[in-house]
Formats: C-alpha cells, structure tokens, sequence
C-alpha cells in the first residue's frame, strides 16, 4: 500500500436522487453563507427514449485536481495542493481575494465569499476526516451516490468501488497543454454523453502576468514603500535627538 495518501471522491451516479442532504449538510458543517454553496447536484434532464426513460443527477464540486490551474494562479499563495493528502486547499488567511482562482478554475467549484473577502471551496471537510469521520456530504448521503477515501490505498472504499465498477468516467480537462487529472471518479453513468464538461479557463495569464512579473513587482513596491518611511523615520529621530543635544 502506498504510504502517500490521495484522497478523492467516488461518486455513484446511479444512486444519486437528487435529495440535496449533501448540500445542507455541507452548508452546516462549514458555515456557508445562504447565498453560496460548496457543492452541488447537476441535473442532467431526463435521458433515453420511451419506455426506457432515466433521469440523472450528478453530485458535483472541486475535482482536487493533480494539476489545479487555480493553484497556479493564486497571487498569495493561499490555495495549495496539501502534499500529505492530496486535497485542494485554501489558506483563508493568506487570500487576498482576488478572484483570480475563481475565473481559472474549468469546473467553477469555488466562490468570492463578499462577505469575508476570501474564496471559499468544497475542502473534502478535512477537519472531520482528521478526526477518523468522513466529509459531511459523504455521512448524510441517502442513497450512497457519494464515496470518499485514500485512492492510494487499494482497500479504500473508494478504491474497491473503482476495481468492481462497470463504468469510471472522469471530468477531465485536457488543452493547451494543461490537464487538471480530477479526483472524482464517476461510476456507473455516462456523465460525458450527457453534456457535462469543464469549461475553458477565464483567467490563464494570471500565472505569467501577476504571479511571475507583477505580483513581485508589487511586493517589491510595498519593501521599497517600507524603506522609505523606515529612511524617513530614522532621518526624523536623528534630527530630534540633534536638537535636543543642543
């Protein structure tokens, strides 16, 4: 078994019904504002021809990608990948609030949280897997439709429901040599077929023009801006003590 942990999400699009516990349970665990939700559930219409009708719904929120463009457009560094587990992460007091991940993200999983002036995302509920329980949309899910788990470790739930499953299907985004390679594995639904899909990135010079040219640029403003007052302070505090000598 691999010691690295890679945690992820199952998801058993047969099973899902679209109750919305997930949603709740999610908003109370984590305080999200009325206004905004962390994860979702897209329908996807009623599908097939009659008599062999079947209406579908697709658990849905941040992918934890393997490679997460909205990692590499963060100006402060705020959103990471966790090299322990894998999980996309935001350090709430580092962000800045730009937007800048928002508009980068294809799969449109986080928000601007206005109030607060941070981005806010699903976060796997990490403070709950720390404690040996499983994320909140996971616990209260009716119909098992949601599995999370280490996909390094081949006796996961999440591992064996990928070794016995019919169908695995992920959300991928491949172009302009980016390829985000999701954790969320989709079983037993075709979720490709039915429209589903990531969309372009917003916000792709982020990286090349703030992280690599202006954001230095920026902190080198506001050293030089400290410099300045702590040149000019100095310089005052010499003065005085020189007329106060006299």
């Amino acid at each position: 078994m691999a010691s690295k942990k890679r945690y992820g999400f199952v998801i058993d699009v047969s099973r899902c019904i679209d109750c919305r516990a997930c949603l709740v349970s999610c908003s109370v665990e984590n305080s999200v504002p009325m206004n905004h939700t962390r994860i979702w559930v897209k329908d996807l219409g009623v599908q097939g021809e009659f008599p062999n009708l079947e209406h579908t719904f697709v658990p849905y929120n941040c992918m934890h990608c393997e490679n997460p463009p909205c990692v590499e457009v963060c100006v402060s560094g705020a959103t990471y990948k966790d090299p322990n587990n894998g999980l996309v992460l935001v350090d709430q007091e580092a962000c800045i609030g730009c937007g800048f991940c928002v508009e980068a993200c294809p799969y449109d999983a986080r928000y601007l949280d206005e109030s607060r002036g941070v981005v806010d995302k699903c976060t796997g509920c990490i403070q709950r897997v720390e404690a040996g329980q499983e994320p909140a949309c996971v616990a209260t899910c009716v119909g098992g439709s949601r599995m999370f788990g280490d996909l390094n470790d081949p006796e996961s739930e999440v591992s064996k429901a990928l070794k016995n499953a019919k169908t695995i299907q992920r959300l991928d985004y491949e172009k302009d040599g980016l390829d985000t390679d999701p954790n969320i594995y989709y079983i037993h639904g075709d979720v490709l077929e039915s429209g589903l899909a990531p969309r372009d990135p917003r916000y792709t010079v982020a990286e090349t023009g703030w992280k690599k040219v202006l954001a230095p640029a920026i902190f080198a403003g506001i050293g030089a801006s400290f410099l300045v007052q702590g040149t000019y302070f100095t310089k005052q505090l010499i003065e005085g003590e020189k007329e106060f000598d006299e």
